[in-house]
């Protein structure tokens, strides 16, 4: 009788064993998951923030470019006034730098747009990744928790292999240990 509830309790521990290895085995791909997830979007932040940087820059060029335009478009508006008399050979190159000052203004306002587009998907990528790493510091004890646990079970198998177990028990031990 005492033969056959250690053969059950035996087997039971290999049962959990099992079952505990596979647990921690998907809790480790989740967790190599999160990690290749949270690279992937650190080098999309750094991306993201690159092409920022050069969308700012192009700005600040472009608002440059804008505010020489507004200068000289000021400079002939000046000199459009003193030269009343000759408005009709003044007129057309007024107007054509009119036209070019909308045409600046319109190009501007949409780089403008983009710019604030790819700020505000740098804005949701750097959530992304604080929600994932907040995940992963909530999580981390759980998951050394798990090893820990299967170190201690490793221990107590190598412990029941060490004691003289009689006939098929020490064979059925050493068959789960490999």
């Amino acid at each position: 009788m005492a033969g056959s509830t250690d053969l059950k309790t035996t087997e039971d521990y290999r049962k959990e064993f099992i079952a505990e290895r596979e647990r921690l085995a998907k809790l480790w791909d989740a967790y190599e998951q999160q990690e290749k997830e949270v690279g992937t979007l650190k080098n999309r932040i750094a991306l993201l923030e690159r092409e920022l940087n050069e969308k700012a820059r192009i700005v600040k060029s472009l608002k440059d470019v804008l505010e020489a335009r507004d200068r000289e478009n000021r400079e002939l508006e000046i000199e459009t006034t003193s030269l009343r008399g000759d408005k009709a050979t003044h007129e057309p190159k007024f107007n054509e730098l009119q036209s070019s000052l909308r045409v600046e203004k319109e190009r501007f306002a949409k780089l403008f747009k983009l710019a604030e587009e790819l700020d505000g998907e740098l804005r949701t990528a750097r959530d992304e990744i604080q929600a994932r790493d907040e995940w992963f510091r909530i999580h981390i004890d759980s998951l050394r928790g798990i090893g820990k646990a299967i170190e201690e079970r490793d221990r107590m198998v190598e412990a029941a292999k060490g004691r003289n177990i009689r006939g098929d028990y020490k064979s059925t031990l050493d068959k789960i240990g490999k």
